[in-house]
């Protein structure tokens, strides 16, 4: 063979080699075409987008950050204008800016277009009207996968069309708390007039509940108690003394994600397992160290809160409707603002005015509608004064290019009044809905409006819901009180203190017995309502 090849042989390997290079030149990702995309409604704009390109897979613009609802869909922050590296084909381009504006959905030819130009279209403009969104809870450093700064969490609340972020300060884990140095109880540098970036603080324990704070002028500490394996361990101090602390700083104190689906009562067998639900809140309440709820909350049920609402509300105590989606700029979660709760101002946009009428129950909480009372001409967190029982005009209108079905009247947690509505689920008409109703009233009462829908792919979390925080109504200058309410939490707070005696984590006797004579204080005001 003289180290010759055979003929045969070579044959052989010339043709593997050809066959290889095809395979490889036929696996090859198709080329990339680069498109210029711009956002515009009377001049440049931010948005939230999502790319749906021919070959099925969704982009993003390179070093941009592609994050992913629950339902699986990408989706990416954009400001002004961006450039894309598409298939050739039909692409699909999604793009919207919060509740006020029509999700768009543009097709691209990819290879015959180069350039596209999405124009956002306003339903509504909520604020000529004095309106002004929020969203409690936003974290922007937990310690997740993307590198995000303060900047971005601007751009992502001008694509969402929010004009007020607490950014919570907040562990993840355990003890690793940042951007503290952040919190100094004014906007950030970086906000405008538009969008205010605050920094604020998520206290979180493992068995009272997780509240947020607003407006603090400092970090409010312990941050964090009841963890495992931190400094934190203990479940010591009562979330109260926290409260009390953002307050005396002339801070404002919501409780985060009330009530979980599932868990119409937050107690369960096992009384030394941790829980997240809002069981302090009744406590802070009626010690008057909390304003508001957060109604709404992707990580919620919305009904159980509000019913849980209700009936600190048939006690007497005043707190306004808020909403806080617990969403994470640095990992992928559903954005900031799919849920918000919208606070009417008198004149332009401040942080101190957005939250002292946010204190006063001027708000309503959406994912959609936009929601209009008036009690005998009075809005919500206004107090209507009877001399006797008698009757009330209400006034109600509800707009929406989400389709709802039903417009409920609510008097003291009961519906006093409702209309059932019907719209094609296709419309893409705005729905308005205006009537005027006489409400009885026999004695001291609150007063709100709901509207409930179906779930809608528009909507990031559940069904169409909003709600208006109450107008209250005083008969003959006597207090709200429900008896059986009363009597509601004073068992509730009877079943936290079963769970502080099961755990027991405290350093001391002292410690347990100064939690406990907090919650008994306020236990035995619930007791005195329940006469």
């Amino acid at each position: 063979m003289n180290g010759l090849i055979p003929r045969s042989n070579s044959s052989a390997i010339i043709v593997y080699c050809t066959l290889t290079a095809f395979s490889v030149l036929a696996w090859a990702d198709p080329p990339k075409r680069p498109v210029q995309v711009r956002l515009r409604d009377n001049g440049p704009m931010a948005a939230r987008v999502r790319i749906l390109a021919s070959d099925g897979v969704e982009y993003a613009p390179e070093r941009t950050i592609l994050r992913k609802t629950k339902r699986g869909e990408s989706y990416f922050y954009a400001d002004d204008s961006f450039e894309i590296h598409l298939p050739s084909g039909p692409a699909r381009v999604y793009v919207s800016n919060g509740l006020e504006y029509v999700p768009q959905s543009v097709q691209l030819d990819v290879g015959t277009e180069s350039k596209l130009t999405v124009n956002l279209k306003r339903w509504i403009n909520l604020e000529p009207r004095g309106w002004y969104s929020g969203d409690s809870h936003v974290h922007l450093h937990t310690g997740g996968p993307y590198a995000v700064t303060v900047a971005d969490a601007l751009v992502a609340a001008r694509a969402e069309g929010l004009n007020f972020v607490n950014l919570c300060v907040s562990n993840n884990v355990g003890d690793d708390i940042r951007d503290a140095d952040l919190i100094t109880g004014k906007p950030h540098a970086l906000s405008t007039k538009k969008q205010l970036l605050v920094f604020g603080e998520e206290m979180r324990s493992s068995i009272y509940g997780h509240m947020q704070f607003f407006g603090i002028k400092k970090l409010v500490e312990p941050q964090y108690t009841g963890f495992d394996d931190t400094p934190n361990r203990n479940d010591f101090p009562a979330n109260y003394q926290m409260a009390a602390e953002a307050c005396r700083q002339g801070g404002l104190v919501t409780y985060g994600h009330p009530m979980f689906a599932g868990q119409p009562l937050p107690f369960g067998e096992d009384q030394t397992a941790g829980n997240a639900a809002a069981r302090e809140l009744p406590v802070d309440a009626m010690l008057d160290v909390v304003q508001a709820v957060d109604l709404m909350c992707y990580n919620s049920d919305e009904d159980l809160s509000a019913q849980l609402w209700y009936r600190l509300l048939n006690c007497g105590l005043r707190l306004s409707a808020c909403v806080g989606t617990d969403a994470l700029l640095d990992r992928s979660t559903d954005p900031m603002g799919g849920c918000r709760v919208y606070v009417r101002l008198d004149g332009s946009l401040t942080m101190d005015k957005w939250l002292s009428a946010l204190a006063k129950g001027r708000t309503f909480v959406t994912n959609g509608p936009v929601l209009r009372l008036l009690v005998a001409g009075r809005e919500p967190g206004e107090t209507v004064s009877l001399d006797r029982p008698g009757h009330l005009q209400v006034d109600v209108q509800a707009e929406s290019h989400l389709p709802f079905n039903r417009i409920e009247v609510i008097v003291n947690g009961k519906v006093a009044s409702e209309k059932v509505v019907s719209r094609d689920a296709g419309s893409t008409q705005v729905q308005v809905q205006r009537f005027e109703v006489n409400i009885p009233i026999e004695r001291s009462s609150w007063i709100a409006l709901r509207v409930r829908g179906a779930d809608h792919p528009n909507v990031i979390d559940g069904p169409v819901w909003a709600h208006t925080s109450p107008v209250y109504v005083h008969v003959n200058r006597q207090p709200i009180r429900n008896a059986e309410d009363a009597q509601y939490f004073v068992d509730w707070i009877g079943r936290l203190l079963r769970v502080v005696a099961a755990r027991n984590r405290y350093a001391n006797v002292e410690e347990r017995q100064q939690v406990e004579a907090i919650f008994r204080r306020a236990q035995d005001q619930f007791r005195r309502r329940a006469e």
